[in-house]
């Protein structure tokens, strides 16, 4: 396919200072936008999240990101373990000051077959929100955005006007996208109609078959 002149390719990584001496490489090579994994700007969440990073280390790492690329947009996660909400609008005011003009905010789920999911049933996620304090943590964060000119342009998205991520926006508008990659789904409008992709999960499977040109399975 041919790509447009305003093309937007986007890389999600990681704050480590691995990933963060190859922004410039990234750049060069033509990646047009950033998605860092924050998760969290406190050290004692990032460890209960298991992230191999500390908060100073992701500050950093948005700094670093920002010399070279134009569009920056980092994650954070909420309904944490003994996350209060005034904790909560601390930690998102500090993230706003930074100026950014898209990021993404998701409440914390426990998905199951995950080593959360393990934890969460051995009794090892004590302090977790409830259903009510879970909410009124979403409440806060619509609040805090809207007031700092960030909408809600999908559920976890929030972005000045403009800067809204173009593949989060095809996702939400029922738009063809091409699943590319092993585990990748896609969603394409072909002669037959529209149809939906899947990828085999397993890389060395995905690859085996990609080579035989038989990776995607038409559902």
């Amino acid at each position: 396919w041919r790509g447009t002149n305003d093309l937007e390719i986007t890389l999600e990584a990681n704050p480590t200072s691995s990933d963060a001496e190859r922004f410039e490489g990234f750049a060069k090579a033509g990646v047009t936008r950033l998605s860092l994994g924050v998760q969290a700007l406190n050290d004692e969440d990032l460890r209960r999240l298991g992230r191999q990073h500390s908060a100073g280390e992701a500050l950093a790492a948005v700094a670093r990101a920002r010399a070279q690329f134009e569009r920056v947009s980092f994650d954070l996660i909420c309904a944490r373990q003994h996350q209060t909400r005034e904790a909560w609008q601390t930690e998102l005011m500090r993230a706003l000051d930074l100026g950014m003009d898209h990021l993404s905010l998701y409440q914390l789920t426990i998905e199951p077959g995950t080593a959360f999911a393990r934890r969460y049933a051995s009794g090892g996620l004590a302090g977790l929100p409830d259903e009510d304090l879970a909410a009124d943590l979403h409440e806060t964060t619509l609040e805090i955005c809207a007031r700092h000119g960030l909408d809600a342009y999908e559920v976890s998205n929030f972005a000045r006007s403009g800067a809204e991520c173009r593949h989060n926006l095809t996702y939400w508008r029922g738009g063809d996208y091409a699943g590319v990659g092993p585990g990748a789904h896609g969603r394409l409008t072909l002669e037959a109609g529209r149809v939906a992709t899947e990828q085999p999960a397993q890389p060395g499977a995905w690859l085996a078959a990609a080579e035989a040109g038989a990776a995607t399975k038409y559902i």
